[in-house]
């Protein structure tokens, strides 16, 4: 493309979350005119508001742990969680490159310190690095590299379409009724979940959560990138893709691990998965239900020794949850009736709509692999297997309701250019992020996985986009 710089810019990003930030600086070290905007009153988007893990393989954290991993090993186990539904191209360049998504992301000023580097979920190779600071430090850097650049950035800026010229090629967007032109578009603002019609549409599993349901994330993000790619032709992917975190709905408010000392069953009295586990596990247990969902069920012992887990301490410092699983908060519910109890396993059963001889059933076999202490079930810790047999017993019902990665969108190859229903790439069109249907499939893979992917596509959005408009040779 030959980069006669006629337009108003050369790159024109839509949206200054994580993966919007990345783009807009990659495209402007290329030597790009960029103008970032942004539909909310500060930058950051989710990213802001997350925990800000990297899912990497191949960094100096892992070799500092001497950890036995590789590319190959990390696409292995991503294609047995998700199977074919991450492209093979998108796949791989995710997977090659989030080891440099970490390096830049230190040159960058942000800290990965090694002894926070941990496994997803116990089994796979510890791929997790948690920066210093969470996802609020990610984006304070991240903003902060902007604004040392030459980038213009349009606060509270909702942008309405985008705009092509007459051969089809993506040429800018309209924004309060004003064209703005550019040689490429970068889309990178932010997934469905603060939009219910969306939600329902390609998210139709959260409709099982009914009132309890509602988004965690960054309230601009509404479904504005899906909408305007789906207008010029791109094929929208990505339906029932996403992770809803388990939830008693005491309050709307975000405690990501549930209790690691209870009983999770279904509908029918079973126990379903390990306790334990990673929370995206928790959630694909009961989204797995026919009704998606399920029943906490604990004892009177359990209640009064009830503490926060350990992997919540930090977040609860800084002021990013509040608990729900503590014996006054926990009281509170029985008061309230959201917590049932009664005097026996039968009684409890009767009052959840629970068959009273499968739950006792269940119960007791979970006792005994308490009186083992071995879960022959599903491998629960054994510091966290305790028998429920100390009355009055309780059942607070959970549903995998809080939206926080949504993975709706137009579908991108690995170079990050947005594809049209007939898979050919729609000319100067690029996404990044949760904007994206087929960067991440059906499950949680783990920690840092959607950030860590964010920023990854959102650098590649950026080299793509600027050498789209002719300032790459």
């Amino acid at each position: 493309m030959p980069n006669e710089r006629t337009t108003d810019y050369d790159v024109l990003v839509i949206g200054g979350g994580g993966a919007g930030l990345s783009a807009a600086i990659t495209a402007s070290d290329a030597g790009a005119r960029v103008a970032l905007l942004e539909a909310g009153s500060r930058l950051g988007g989710s990213t802001a508001l997350a925990g800000g893990y990297l899912y990497a393989t191949g960094t100096w954290q892992q070799s500092e742990q001497q950890v036995e991993d590789s590319v190959a090993a990390m696409v292995d186990d991503i294609r047995a969680i998700e199977g074919d539904s991450i492209p093979e191209g998108v796949l791989w360049r995710f997977a090659e490159g989030c080891a440099d998504t970490v390096a830049w992301l230190e040159q960058q000023g942000v800290e990965f310190p090694v002894e926070r580097l941990v496994s997803a979920d116990g089994r796979m190779p510890p791929r997790s690095h948690e920066p210093t600071g969470g996802g609020a430090a990610i984006a304070e850097r991240l903003d902060y590299q902007v604004s040392r650049r030459p980038i213009d950035v349009v606060l509270n800026s909702r942008v309405t379409r985008l705009c092509r010229d007459a051969s089809g090629v993506i040429n800018g967007i309209e924004i309060d009724g004003e064209q703005i032109t550019a040689g490429a578009v970068v889309v990178a603002c932010g997934g469905i979940g603060g939009d219910d019609e969306l939600l329902d549409r390609m998210c139709p599993k959260s409709i099982r959560g009914g009132d309890w349901r509602w988004f965690i994330g960054c309230e601009t993000n509404r479904g504005d990138g899906l909408r305007m790619c789906e207008a010029q032709g791109a094929r929208i992917t990505g339906e029932d893709s996403g992770l809803f975190l388990m939830t008693p709905n005491f309050y709307r408010d975000l405690e990501v691990i549930g209790p690691s000392w209870v009983l999770l069953v279904n509908s029918e009295g079973r126990r379903i998965a390990r306790e334990d586990g990673a929370y995206w596990e928790l959630s694909e247990a009961l989204e797995a239900q026919v009704d998606g969902r399920g029943y906490c069920v604990f004892d009177q012992l359990q209640m009064q020794s009830a503490a926060p887990d350990p992997r919540v301490l930090e977040a609860l410092e800084q002021g990013a949850i509040t608990l729900s699983w503590i014996p006054r908060v926990l009281q509170e519910q029985v008061d309230r009736g959201k917590i049932l109890m009664a005097d026996s396993i039968a009684e409890l059963a009767r009052k959840t709509g629970i068959d009273a001889v499968t739950l006792e059933s269940t119960v007791a076999r979970y006792n005994d692999n308490a009186a083992q202490g071995v879960d022959r079930d599903f491998g629960k810790q054994p510091a966290n297997l305790t028998p429920i047999e100390s009355a009055p017993f309780y059942a607070a019902e959970v549903r995998p309701a809080i939206a926080i990665v949504l993975g709706a969108g137009p579908a991108i190859d690995s170079r990050a250019r947005v594809l049209n229903t007939a898979g050919a790439a729609i000319p100067g069109l690029f996404a990044a992020g949760d904007a994206v249907g087929n960067s991440y499939g059906r499950y949680y893979v783990g920690s840092g996985y959607a950030i860590a992917s964010a920023i990854t596509f959102g650098r590649a959005a950026g080299e793509e986009a600027a050498r789209h408009a002719g300032c790459i040779a």
